[in-house]
């Protein structure tokens, strides 16, 4: 009897969502860790569409989000993707206690913010992990500062 197991991929164009189905002899060791294995990715990645196909991006990685034209810059801690899809349609993938919009076109996670400059003026300045910079707009400001105050 041969050990181990087989991955194999069967496209079905009338098929309405992704169907992941295990067939094995008994509810095994590989049976539990393949099932263990999706769920974790279920949980902690998205699936994005990038220019060139689609990507399994875990959103622990990502550090912040970007606009860039019709595209959306996604900088991680792994490198960067391009993706086509809608800054809106993202930020609802990515959890609010941790995700923040700082703008129209930016979205930073928290877990990455290396610091916060309050400008006079009323735009927040954020210095990410990486060295990247940021600027809020105004109208995002009085929501970021609540967001400071609660605490993550």
């Amino acid at each position: 009897m041969e050990k181990g197991f087989k991955i194999r991929f069967i496209q079905d164009d009338t098929a309405e969502c992704t169907e992941v189905i295990i067939r094995a002899k008994d509810q095994n060791e590989d049976v539990e860790r393949i099932i263990e294995a999706l769920g974790k990715d279920a949980q902690t990645s998205i699936v994005c569409d990038t220019l060139s196909s689609s990507s399994l991006i875990d959103k622990n990685d990502i550090v912040i989000i970007s606009k860039d034209g019709r595209y959306l810059s996604v900088k991680t801690t792994n490198g960067e993707y391009v993706v086509n899809e809608p800054l809106y349609r993202m930020e609802e993938k990515l959890d609010p206690v941790w995700f923040i919009r700082i703008s129209q076109s930016e979205i930073v996670n928290l877990r990455y913010v290396k610091g916060w400059d309050f400008s006079k003026s009323g735009i927040i300045i954020i210095e990410m992990i990486n060295g990247i910079r940021s600027y809020t707009s105004r109208r995002y400001a009085k929501q970021i500062r609540e967001v400071l105050r609660k605490g993550v």
